[in-house]
């Protein structure tokens, strides 16, 4: 993936069906109309006066739908201009999931995508000597009857066990039908169907070895631990109020986090199965927890933060971030993602803290803001300068850069407020950090992927093809080179992978 791809475009053999040009009106067809200014006798004056009238608002009548023409005209938005390097196009609905990774040895991109039509696929892209892309796309065989909400690789992760041999490549699926189900990486094969929690939101493997499945539940607020050689289950972990949101590993596997609907992050014991603590942030300082009728939540997770990589932190619906210490048990910050309009500021809800469904607030007029924090992330701390760098992006269409180094308010100093504009109104819904400069990787509602330059706030990077929103992105890297391989799956049905060369 180090040279550049050729655009390939992959709809399993259908042909492509092109649009037909836009027809334009033409705005120098006016008809003009004449009136007839003779006199019209006295006992007629006020017919006369009668058709004058109609003539005028009949003329008015035709200006207006001239300006409504040009104003039709000069709203039609330009075409998107498609960027990708390759375009999948199997899904007939909405894409929700979406994982990869890049083999250097084989020169192979892995995607795994999901969507609303309860199908799954994998997607091969190799590039040849002669840097001619090839595509494939495998069906994945389970009969799902509901959306597909998840998918993960275990490829990242694979170790020799203890007696030397190489575990196996496999991708996990998980439905809101609420089962979970293993496929070998190399051609598709379903290998294992287990029984799990019902509405699967989330899976991930374990980081050391890849051979532990952890999968949550956004309806019972349980989280399953399975060991995949065995298709055995270990654990159920129990203690969740309302469904579990997100959850991971700690970076060195020793420990599970989680959050959830209920406001909380906890953190497990894997082997004895037990919470080992648990932070109620979403009460932190009167935020509106469920208890205070906020009933908002916490919306994703991300880990290894710090210098001893035990940092975690989360978005809320409230419109904050939070970070916490695993092990030590701490809350570290509270970080002041969305800030409030003077609108929303008056607003009675707002000041007693109590949040509207989907992090919205609306005020007594009716006007909504968002505020919800969708997607949270630590600067890799190999990157000089910026250990303790993390961002967040919230459907406000902001993304902030934070220094936890610097105490601020709430623990910790903002460094960058980067903005697309104040015409843009798109929510961020991912972020990634580059793993050897100081990138953020952010994908939008309205289909268009940005990277920022974190030191300075700057765009250093966009890239367009979607015509809809991006509900999921992942990102790998090639190594040797500071190349990026961004992967979205979108409401447009598509998948599309962009490259980037910083």
């Amino acid at each position: 993936m180090a040279d550049a791809l050729p655009p390939t475009n992959n709809n399993n053999g259908d042909e492509e069906v092109f649009d037909e040009p836009p027809t334009f009106i033409d705005l120098n067809s006016a008809v003009e109309v004449k009136i007839d200014d003779a006199p019209a006798a006295d006992d007629d004056d006020d017919d006369a006066m009668m058709d004058d009238d109609e003539m005028a608002n009949n003329q008015h009548a035709t200006t207006n739908n001239n300006a409504a023409d040009e104003t039709t005209t000069s709203n039609e938005q330009p075409p998107i201009i498609d960027q990708s390097k390759a375009t999948f196009t199997s899904h007939t609905d909405a894409i929700y999931a979406i994982t990869s990774h890049y083999d250097a040895q084989s020169n192979t991109l892995y995607i795994v995508s999901g969507g609303g039509d309860d199908r799954a696929y994998l997607h091969l892209m190799t590039t040849s000597i002669n840097n001619q892309a090839q595509t494939k796309t495998i069906p994945l065989a389970h009969p799902h009857t509901d959306s597909i909400s998840c998918v993960a690789l275990n490829t990242p992760y694979i170790t020799n066990d203890v007696s030397g041999t190489t575990q196996a490549n496999q991708i996990a699926v998980g439905s809101y039908d609420g089962s979970i189900v293993l496929y070998s990486t190399t051609d598709g094969t379903l290998l294992h169907v287990f029984e799990g929690p019902t509405d699967v939101e989330w899976a991930r493997f374990h980081p050391k070895g890849g051979t532990v499945l952890l999968v949550g539940s956004i309806a019972d607020g349980t989280i399953w631990m399975y060991h995949t050689p065995s298709k055995q289950c270990l654990q159920v972990f129990v203690g969740h109020e309302g469904g579990v949101t997100d959850g991971v590993f700690t970076m060195d596997g020793k420990a599970i986090v989680s959050c959830g609907q209920d406001g909380t992050v906890r953190v497990w014991a894997p082997k004895k199965g037990v919470c080992k603590h648990v932070f109620r942030l979403m009460d932190v300082n009167g935020s509106g927890g469920e208890e205070e009728g906020g009933g908002g939540g916490l919306t994703c997770l991300a880990v290894g933060g710090g210098q001893d990589g035990q940092l975690a932190i989360c978005g809320g619906e409230d419109g904050n971030a939070y970070v916490v210490h695993v092990s030590g048990k701490k809350v570290v910050a509270t970080l002041t993602h969305f800030e409030e309009s003077a609108t929303t500021a008056n607003n009675n809800n707002t000041a007693n803290g109590q949040g509207g469904e989907d992090g919205m607030e609306e005020d007594d007029e009716g006007f909504v803001e968002a505020r919800s924090v969708e997607a949270v992330g630590f600067c890799p701390g190999n990157i000089p300068g910026t250990a303790h760098w993390c961002a967040t992006g919230g459907v406000d269409g902001v993304l902030k850069v934070w220094n936890m180094n610097v105490g601020g308010v709430g623990g910790a100093q903002l460094r960058q407020k980067c903005t697309r504009g104040a015409d843009v109104k798109a929510g961020i819904t991912r972020l990634r950090w580059h793993n050897s400069l100081p990138l953020v990787i952010a994908s939008y509602t309205d289909g268009v992927v940005c990277i920022w330059d974190a030191r300075v706030g700057t765009v250093v990077g966009t890239f367009t093809g979607h015509e809809d929103m991006i509900n999921d992105m992942d990102v790998s890297f090639v190594d040797g080179s500071n190349a990026a391989v961004i992967v979205t799956g979108s409401d447009d049905k598509s998948v599309k992978m962009f490259e980037f060369h910083p």
